[in-house]
């Protein structure tokens, strides 16, 4: 984990997994090469530790020239959550609903949508708190409705037409995990 982020977890499509790690893979690729380039513009043999000036240049342009998946998410999530659907403003949470985000599993009325590999990602905590912001209150008067007309839990309306209800309100509903999985489409298909 770096520091100053937040190790954030999120599920996504197996092919949009593989092509963020090729994506970074081949960053990282370049990155390497840049660095023997200056070592050996220094001379430095192999043995030699990297100089100090030369390790912070390498983090200083890493999330520029070479991002990392942490990276090409973070920022993309900021042009994500930058767009009018998305960008509030925001009532805080209240401490009860900020207390709730804490809680694991699936939101009510989460889609029931499948995916098969999970991003482990260090993110910006601001950047992780408004998009959960965002989503919570998108999607809590879709989930409201979605209570109304008894669509949720173990008592719920099952008829086929209560189904295909579910699914289109279930369609709106915002989670931060969706958040970033459109942000991860906006790094690879611009």
């Amino acid at each position: 984990m770096i520091a100053g982020k937040l190790n954030t977890f999120v599920w996504v499509h197996e092919e949009d997994a593989n092509a963020l790690r090729e994506l970074s893979g081949a960053n990282a690729a370049r990155e390497a090469a840049w660095l023997t380039a200056q070592r050996e513009r220094l001379g430095l043999s192999e043995g030699e530790p990297t100089p100090k000036p030369l390790r912070l240049e390498l983090l200083r342009l890493r999330p520029v020239r070479w991002p990392g998946q942490s990276h090409l998410v973070e920022a993309s999530m900021r042009v994500r959550l930058s767009r009018p659907d998305l960008v509030g403003p925001w009532s805080p949470f209240t401490p009860e609903e900020r207390e709730s985000q804490r809680l694991s599993g699936r939101r009510p009325g989460t889609p029931s949508e499948r995916f098969t590999d999970k991003l482990a990602l260090d993110l910006d905590p601001e950047l992780v708190n408004f998009a959960q912001l965002a989503s919570h209150r998108i999607s809590e008067p879709i989930v409201s409705q979605l209570r109304a007309e008894n669509l949720l839990g173990p008592g719920r309306s099952r008829s086929r037409a209560a189904r295909l209800r579910r699914e289109e309100l279930q369609a709106q509903i915002y989670t931060l995990g969706r958040i970033i999985r459109e942000a991860i489409a906006l790094v690879l298909h611009p």
